[in-house]
């Protein structure tokens, strides 16, 4: 930005508090992809692909200043994601007329702002009379980043509807750069609003250079390298800077001996959980780093709106992954810090108890240095969307203390062709006749540190499979997510300022 074009910007916030400019506030949170076999509990999903079908060019308003064009009439302002704010004051979005109409609504896409982090597109909705319609009101069918050809560049996913403004809606498309091509198509489709079925498809052109000129990938120090006490190599391959994000990406393998340890666990469980073939867990761990400035203060964390599927070298937890922050200020050095391991494995929690005992007081034990508590057991409303909702679920309600323990596995099958809840593999409900119950929906909240430092974790647990509550039940877990903590630092080098 030119000190001309800071100028002008300053003058500019005084003129745009006096033109009807849209207010446009980035949700906090994203809609998860749909991953096939399995569904997380509460998760909102959706697959995303599309066909191409209709060409609109992007129209561009003349050139006076990038940041005059950008600031005026973004729709990113007031966002509050101030690394798009930043970009667009920087003239590094792309006013778009994009429009199509079908069944008396159009969808238009007004603008796009992309770099080789995300392209984040503003959208909106009008019926004949020229009105808004929400943005959440349209069902998004099919989403592509292609080649010029119809190429596609790699599988993206939309997430996340702005519900806090009336008339503009976003989608995100993570990771658009992975492509030697600079010029590219973002393929867009919509199939219903409202109630309404049609077909709003749009094909808009989309320039990188620019953005990728202004980006730096800059190489790691080979000596960049650390083992956990669990075995898992790491090392610092590259870190890149964008406008809008930075990103550093990381490599990581086990040990030998660790995969032996990995067997040995798998083994563990064999034939304990019932409703899920063992497997050896070699990629069913997570990495939890921040970024800090030289005065301790922390980056702001950008690893889920840039979070991507993480590239698998082998089947034995060899893979390439990424973690995402904010832009990096010259004017300050940074580190990376590597905080904890977070790894699932055998951790066994058993307790048995008589409903019936629960109206007097909770049924508690306390064993190895874990605690179980019942609170209660209830037929309520089923929380899980895959499940039954015209009949009431059994809920056993229980809080844990437990150490490290951050999470107690909480992933529910489900048949792909019948799209019914076939089990439940963390825990195991079973009756005093020997019947097993599935788990077929649930919560999961960590409430905080008991006085011993344990973590507190509150959990329901629901079947629509009990219909009627038996003399005795038994409660049984054979696998958790157990953290670790690290301690690993890492200088990131900056790149140099253009002169």
């Amino acid at each position: 930005m030119t000190n001309l074009d800071k100028q002008i910007t300053q003058t500019l916030k005084k003129v745009a508090g006096e033109l009807d400019q849209p207010t446009f506030v980035m949700p906090d949170q994203a809609v998860a992809y749909k991953r096939k076999r399995s569904r997380l509990l509460g998760s909102l999903v959706f697959p995303v692909s599309i066909s191409c079908v209709l060409l609109l060019t992007i129209s561009v308003s003349s050139y006076v200043s990038p940041t005059f064009v950008a600031y005026v009439k973004s729709l990113f302002d007031g966002s509050s994601d101030k690394e798009l704010q930043y970009a667009v004051q920087e003239g590094f979005s792309q006013k778009v007329n994009a429009s199509v109409t079908d069944q008396g609504y159009t969808l238009e896409i007004k603008e796009i702002l992309a770099d080789p982090m995300r392209i984040v597109a503003v959208y909106s909705i009008k019926d004949q009379q020229n009105n808004f319609i929400h943005p959440d009101k349209l069902h998004i069918s099919k989403v592509e980043v292609t080649d010029l050809k119809g190429n596609v560049i790699k599988e993206t996913t939309t997430y996340g509807v702005n519900k806090r403004e009336e008339n503009y809606g976003y989608l995100t498309l993570k990771n658009p750069g992975e492509t030697e091509e600079q010029k590219l198509l973002l393929q867009f489709e919509g199939n219903q609003i409202d109630s309404v079925k049609g077909n709003w498809p749009l094909k808009v052109p989309i320039d990188l250079e620019k953005s990728i000129t202004a980006s730096k990938m800059l190489p790691m120090n080979k000596t960049y390298t650390y083992t956990t006490p669990q075995g898992l190599q790491i090392n610092l391959n590259s870190v890149m800077y964008s406008l809008t994000a930075a990103r550093v990406e990381y490599e990581t393998k086990w040990t030998e001996e660790a995969k032996k340890r990995l067997v040995q666990e798998s083994k563990q469980v064999k034939g304990r959980i019932a409703s899920a073939a063992p497997y050896v867990r070699y990629d069913d761990y997570k990495l939890n780093f921040h970024v800090e400035n030289e005065k301790g203060e922390k980056v702001k964390d950008l690893t889920w709106e840039l979070d991507t599927p993480r590239k698998a070298v082998d089947e034995y937890g060899h893979s390439i992954r990424k973690y995402g922050f904010a832009p990096l200020s010259p004017d300050h050095q940074y580190t990376l810090v590597l905080d904890s391991l977070v790894k699932t494995e055998p951790y066994k929690l058993d307790i048995s108890f008589e409903p019936k005992q629960l109206a007097d007081k909770p049924v508690r034990v306390d064993k190895d240095g874990k605690t179980i508590e019942i609170k209660s057991v209830t037929f309520d409303k089923p929380q899980n969307e895959a499940s039954p909702k015209d009949e009431k679920h059994a809920t056993i309600t229980l809080e844990a203390y437990l150490k490290d323990i951050v999470q107690i596995t909480d992933r529910i099958l489900v048949d792909d062709d019948t799209d019914k809840i076939i089990n439940h593999f963390g825990w195991t409900i079973k009756d005093e006749k020997g019947k097993i119950y599935n788990v077929t929906g649930g919560d999961f909240k960590m409430i905080g540190k008991d006085e011993q430092g344990r973590n507190h974790i509150r959990m329901k647990l629901q079947s629509y499979e009990m219909k009627e509550l038996p003399q005795k039940l038994s409660l049984t877990s054979e696998l958790a997510e157990k953290s670790y903590d690290l301690d690993w630092r890492v200088p990131l080098p900056m790149p140099k300022e253009d002169k």
